[in-house]
């Protein structure tokens, strides 16, 4: 078996997400391997992140790429921050930001990082919510092309 070096982790920046999140950093150390940690960044809902960002009648096609701006430092900076709490005993820990389906962005990154796992969390859903959501967690672990472990979420 070779060495694992890069254990890749999505995260959705949940509450939930951080337990997965702390879990592969300590697999990750425990292996001696670099964390990635990669966000899928869905498109900006006008009503921003907890806060409005735009006053109703302010958006036009000029302030759009403005919000979606804002919207990319604000998660990027999140990001960052989830990425510093767990850069603990010497843990390498990186981040990545990435935008589109988030099966195919995740199978992507792991490319791209050149990762040898990926450990991300499951939210269990079954029957109808399952049907009708998907899972991100199950199409990953069918296409892509290193290990995938999965956390089960509550």
């Amino acid at each position: 078996m070779t060495a694992l070096k890069k254990v890749l982790c999505p995260v959705d920046l949940s509450k939930e997400t951080g337990s997965a999140a702390a879990e592969a950093a300590s697999l990750a150390h425990a292996l001696g391997a670099e964390l990635v940690l990669l966000h899928v960044m869905g498109e900006p809902a006008l009503a921003g992140l907890g806060q409005p960002l735009l006053e109703p009648g302010e958006v036009s096609p000029f302030t759009l790429p403005k919000l979606a701006e804002e919207y990319r430092i604000e998660l990027s900076d999140r990001l960052t921050r989830l990425g510093n709490k767990l850069r603990t005993g010497g843990l390498q820990v990186s981040t990545m930001l990435m935008r589109g389906p988030p099966h195919e962005a995740i199978c992507s990154a792991a490319d791209d990082a050149r990762a040898d796992l990926i450990v991300m969390g499951t939210h269990g859903r079954t029957g109808l919510s399952h049907l009708l959501l998907g899972s991100v967690t199950e199409r990953v672990v069918r296409t892509a092309k290193v290990p995938v472990m999965t956390l089960h979420l509550n």
